[in-house]
């Protein structure tokens, strides 16, 4: 499969080897099989502000604090470096939030790295090698679930 420019990047640096095929395509991003030598990850490429379709873009923004007081400013102005400081402060939150699960154990695909709106992780796969559904295509009965006849006795404050 011929890469798409984005993912062309991280083959000149070394970063993956090939596009395998594409997974899937969402309305925040696209993703790609791709292989770094003997092992598959998963490239998830963010879309940028034009190209998304969310309804309701606000409420994945919202409350977001920027250090930076410059950049603060702009993002309210609505300028043009403003929303380059806000798309990118909407991708590094998702890739942030990855990282800082990963390293408190939870297990979530592991995250490789991170450049110019490309997260390289690991492609979760079942016995067969096959990708794992979305949790949005799977539905669980409570007999399924992990913790079945725990949550009776386990009281959970918030």
């Amino acid at each position: 499969m011929k890469a798409p420019p984005r993912l062309q990047s991280l083959i000149d640096e070394g970063l993956i080897d090939t596009v395998v095929r594409q997974l899937m395509s969402g309305k925040e991003a696209m993703v790609f099989v791709v292989r770094l030598g003997d092992e598959t990850r998963c490239a998830k490429i963010y879309k940028e502000a034009h190209q998304r379709s969310f309804r309701q873009a606000v409420d994945y923004t919202e409350n977001r604090k920027v250090k930076n007081s410059r950049s603060a400013r702009a993002m309210a102005k609505g300028s043009r470096f403003g929303r380059q400081e806000q798309e990118a402060a909407w991708q590094n939150a998702e890739v942030d939030a990855l990282y800082r699960l990963a390293a408190a154990g939870v297990r979530v695909p592991q995250p490789f790295n991170f450049h110019d709106g490309v997260l390289l992780m690991e492609l979760v796969t079942d016995a067969h090698g096959d990708a794992a559904p979305r949790l949005n295509d799977v539905s669980f009965s409570p007999e399924d679930h992990p913790f079945q006849g725990v949550w009776k006795e386990t009281v959970v404050i918030f």
